[in-house]
């Protein structure tokens, strides 16, 4: 019996050493997790001349007033981003938007959250 004693305390002594050194945070860069980001001031103002530039946009009717978080109803129609504003800026190719009144709502189109409104 005496002879297992110390074998216990040494693989306890053992677990010990090894479970904080697995919670202990690794490192490494750094990996930016959160949602869509808006875009910015440059970006707006390239796709705001893009949505200028073809006044024969539709736009869309909501029965609430537009703002950051909504969703957007499956019914109303949600446009592609101009393809020179796609080309151009390149990292807002997977947004959509519409187009209510005097704003230009930024859609993504996975959840069709609106995660940003330009000013027309």
């Amino acid at each position: 019996m005496r002879s297992t004693v110390p074998l216990v305390i040494a693989g306890m002594v053992a677990l010990g050493a090894i479970a904080p050194a697995s919670s202990q945070p690794t490192q490494g860069t750094p990996v930016e997790t959160g949602g869509p980001r808006p875009l910015p001031p440059e970006k707006q103002k390239m796709i705001l001349d893009q949505v200028r530039s073809s006044p024969d946009l539709p736009q869309a009717n909501l029965s609430e007033p537009l703002r950051v978080g909504m969703m957007i109803p499956e019914e109303v129609e949600v446009l592609e981003l101009p393809q020179d504003a796609a080309t151009t800026v390149p990292t807002v190719t997977t947004y959509s938007y519409i187009i209510v009144g005097d704003q230009i709502a930024i859609v993504e189109p996975e959840t069709r959250k609106v995660i940003q409104l330009i000013k027309r």
